[in-house]
């Protein structure tokens, strides 16, 4: 019994031991993640670069920032900084008031009044050309450049040559844009009466849904249109059917399905030539309208 003793008691205290030495390591020397930044878990120790809102408040922190040089306007790759472009299209996604804005920095001496414009905006829109191809909307990217006192280091590198910040746009912007989505004509195919998606109702899916969760008591009306081909009475079953496809649509894509109602107006209301093929696909349309 004394041995068994003896021995809980030498566990209990390398046990202690351990416990204490994990706490200290974590806790003071690495430091924890960010909870608040699921998207982003990147270490608060050792921070390189950092995405701002309008504020000057910290949305996202990255170990890694943007590297440039003293001998041309190259900037490392965006795949360098693990998370940065899901994080960009993460608040992209959900807010459609929101822009990007990349600031390139440079310093006096690399000014060169020969060009048409500063290295820092060069250095600024490569890195918009890569996050483009990333499949980041280049309407919600603006660069600007700013002179800003630094020192490259003796193999002629800085690490920190590129800012990010999320700015909200100007009302008027965010009343236009949002007029767009109140009003909108959809050009959709369907085949054997199922919907095809397109890439613009994949977009106008994202901005209604940012809409509607802005705006809680509104209702959806989507009212079909065909052309003037068959009998009046059975393009208006056509019409009804397709508004009921893009409803479909857009529940399953997120959307509540008390607020819609759908509305077929057959071929009863063209917009442009009936006769000729190019004015009948004009005809084919559905209108989304919101109140």
């Amino acid at each position: 019994m004394l041995n068994y003793f003896k021995a809980f008691t030498i566990f209990s205290i390398w046990a202690l031991i351990a416990l204490t030495s994990h706490y200290y390591i974590s806790s003071k020397i690495f430091n924890t993640c960010n909870s608040n930044s699921p998207e982003t878990p990147t270490l608060q120790k050792n921070i390189l670069f950092s995405i701002i809102d309008s504020n000057n408040a910290v949305l996202y922190n990255f170990s890694e920032g943007f590297t440039i040089n003293n001998k041309n306007n190259n900037v490392s790759s965006i795949l360098k900084i693990p998370y940065l472009t899901d994080s960009i299209q993460h608040i992209l996604a959900n807010d459609y008031s929101k822009e990007l804005i990349i600031t390139g920095k440079y310093l006096e001496t690399e000014i060169d009044h020969n060009l048409d414009t500063d290295i820092g905006i060069q250095r600024a829109e490569l890195v918009k050309k890569e996050l483009i191809k990333h499949h980041i909307n280049a309407h919600r990217i603006k660069i600007s450049s700013k002179i800003s006192s630094f020192s490259f280091n003796k193999e002629g590198i800085y690490t920190d040559g590129i800012e990010m910040k999320f700015n909200t746009l100007e009302k008027q912007i965010i009343d236009s844009l949002e007029l767009t989505i109140i009003n909108r004509r959809l050009y959709i195919e369907f085949k054997n009466d199922s919907l095809m998606s397109n890439q613009e109702l994949i977009d106008y899916n994202l901005l209604l849904k940012q809409y509607l969760k802005k705006h809680t008591d509104k209702k959806v009306q989507i009212t079909g249109h065909t052309d003037n081909l068959g009998y009046y009475d059975n393009n208006l079953i056509i019409g009804l059917a397709r508004a009921n496809e893009v409803k479909g649509y857009f529940i399953n894509n997120g959307i509540n399905a008390n607020i819609f109602e759908t509305l077929s107006k057959g071929e009863s209301e063209p917009i442009a030539e009936k006769f000729t093929e190019k004015g009948r696909a004009i005809n084919r349309r559905i209108e989304i309208t919101i109140n």
